[in-house]
């Protein structure tokens, strides 16, 4: 290992017992922080849900959006994946315009003023509404295709 030990001769070696110590405590430190970050689990608020008419496809999201939870039941699993995954989509937009607009409303609901809140480009209900019936249509008929449902 080379250090500064081999550039500066006039190094005493009272100094150089310290610097290791120092180094082994710093090593150390560094090795208990690590274990600590990769055993501390973060996650993100979950606010919205949204789920097909017939409930096979659930999904829970943050305010943006992203999914933090899926449930899929075994059924949907016989459909082409692109369209399982175009469904899955719309419904994570869907939760998320919900729980934004739901956010939209609290804010105002607890007196902060109409200007400052449209700054944040929340949807309003109306909005919400409107990409839920964008949302129905865009997964065709809302009736299942049979009431019972794999054991």
């Amino acid at each position: 290992m080379t250090g500064y030990r081999d550039h500066d001769p006039y190094v005493y070696e009272e100094y150089d017992e310290y610097d290791r110590d120092a180094a082994d405590e710093i090593d150390q430190a560094q090795a208990e922080d690590e274990a600590t970050a990769t055993s501390t689990e973060h996650s993100l608020p979950t606010v919205g849900l949204a789920a097909t008419p017939s409930g096979s496809i659930e999904v829970r999201t943050t305010e943006q959006g992203l999914p933090t939870s899926i449930r899929i039941e075994r059924s949907e699993m016989d459909k082409p994946a692109d369209t399982l995954a175009r469904t899955i989509l719309l419904l994570c937009q869907q939760a998320g315009k919900r729980a934004a607009a739901a956010h939209r409303a609290q804010l105002l609901a607890d007196g902060h003023p109409l200007e400052a809140v449209s700054y944040l480009n929340l949807p309003t209900d109306r909005d919400a509404a409107d990409f839920d019936l964008y949302v129905d249509s865009q997964l065709g008929d809302s009736e299942p295709d049979t009431w019972m449902r794999r054991v």
